[in-house]
């Protein structure tokens, strides 16, 4: 079996190529079924964040990952060509590793940053929730979650760290060198977009409006921080009043057009206008930046507003590497383990199956006995069925770490006349 991951982000691909293989939360269900169905897969898990789209999956064999592409191929309806020169490809302690950088933030374009645990954690309920995990894919992702908790709390990796949306107020403050007085318009009421408002109060803005298209939702949030909510048919004029525009809605196509900002700047008189558009597929169309007097920023923009924080935090990510280290090293161990699973189970089945054949034989005999004793003598043969089982269960499970361990399994299937099934789920 094959354990791998396979996924582009920040680092392999521009965000006009993330977006295009962006999922929702909401559409994950559907993608998990259907490349359950499109390919050999045991299990797999979706992990769909503004800088990565990467697949988890525990496979029969390593030539599974070409079925995998292609399936992401049909569902993104893009041609392989365009996408498969930015993906990655890990296998094995290697696709151990890389998730553990994920979950622990070193991964991330914001060294340190919170989120990215959050998400992990997400995918990973909703994939268990799907019932497309299992064994491996569980366990693999409850020790990634262990394993991002460790290194916020053994390392100051987490400490003062830069967000997304953080970096976005930073790239407006260097376009204003205050941003008291200034007028800002946040689209979206998601966690990205609270974040962003919450540090541009921190850094003096007091004129805040938020749109959405629940407008409790913009309500709600807007009221935190003593801003104003704007409906989502009033977006062209509240964009007319705007200095600044931060988007960061989950919208599948942008929701500011050129024909809408460019309305917008007529009325304002050609005064300029700043869009930093922090998401994934990007909310401001391509061409607004085009028009006199608007700037447009996306997620892109924002790497070298990072590069120097990261450079600084190079001492806590080498703790945190440690302790990946030590995590990958046990996590193998019990992977090594979960091979003899299977064989477990099948040895379990085999001799539980002939203890119940044969007791519901010796009961057409023993009429004469009460039920108590009856349920007494069942108890024992379970119990000896128990006892069987014990060695030869340590014994693969031995096996299993050791060398040559498929062959030394194929054994004691052939000694105990069983056929292990490591299937995916109907």
């Amino acid at each position: 079996m094959h354990l791998t991951v396979i996924g582009l982000n920040h680092k392999t691909a521009p965000v006009e190529l993330r977006e295009k293989l962006s999922i929702s939360e909401e559409q994950i269900p559907t993608a998990l079924s259907e490349l359950r169905a499109a390919t050999p897969v045991s299990e797999c898990l979706i992990l769909s964040t503004c800088n990565r789209t990467e697949v988890y999956a525990y496979t029969p064999s390593r030539s599974d990952d070409e079925s995998i592409i292609s399936w992401m191929g049909k569902f993104f309806r893009i041609a392989i060509e365009d996408f498969k020169p930015h993906l990655y490809f890990h296998a094995g302690h290697k696709a151990v590793e890389h998730l553990f950088r994920v979950s622990s933030g070193i991964d991330s374009m914001v060294i340190g940053e919170a989120q990215i645990l959050g998400q992990v954690k997400d995918a990973y309920e909703l994939a268990r929730d799907c019932g497309v995990t299992g064994a491996v894919l569980n366990s693999l992702f409850q020790q990634a979650i262990t394993v991002g908790k460790r290194a916020r709390t053994e390392s100051e990796i987490g400490r003062g760290a830069f967000s997304v949306g953080s970096v976005a107020v930073q790239i407006a403050r260097s376009i204003f060198d205050d941003l008291k007085g200034r007028k800002v318009l946040v689209v979206g009421a998601g966690e990205m977009a609270e974040l962003t408002i919450r540090h541009l109060v921190s850094s003096g803005v007091s004129d805040v409006a938020v749109v959405n298209r629940t407008f409790e939702r913009a309500e709600e949030l807007a009221g935190r921080f003593c801003g104003r909510a704007v409906s989502f048919d009033d977006l062209p004029s509240a964009l007319e009043t705007a200095d600044i525009v931060i988007a960061s809605t989950g919208a599948s196509e942008p929701v500011v057009t050129r024909a809408l900002v460019a309305k917008a700047m007529h009325a304002r008189r050609g005064r300029p206008m700043f869009f930093i558009d922090i998401a994934v597929p990007r909310d401001v169309e391509p061409q607004v930046a085009t028009l006199d007097n608007v700037f447009v920023y996306d997620i892109d923009d924002l790497q070298f507003a990072v590069e120097a924080d990261a450079a600084d935090r190079q001492a806590e990510v080498r703790k945190v590497e440690a302790i990946i280290a030590e995590e990958v090293g046990e996590f193998i161990t019990r992977f090594k383990t979960l091979q003899a699973v299977p064989v477990i189970t099948a040895i379990r089945e085999k001799l539980e199956g002939i203890r119940a054949q044969e007791f519901d034989k010796l009961k057409s005999k023993l009429k004469h006995l009460s039920e108590e004793d009856l349920e007494a003598i069942e108890a024992a043969t379970r119990s000896i069925v128990n006892k069987i089982c014990h060695q030869p269960v340590i014994q693969a499970r031995e096996y299993a770490v050791g060398e040559d361990a498929p062959a030394k399994l194929e054994t004691i299937c052939e000694l105990f006349g069983i056929c292990p099934v490591d299937e995916k789920n109907d």
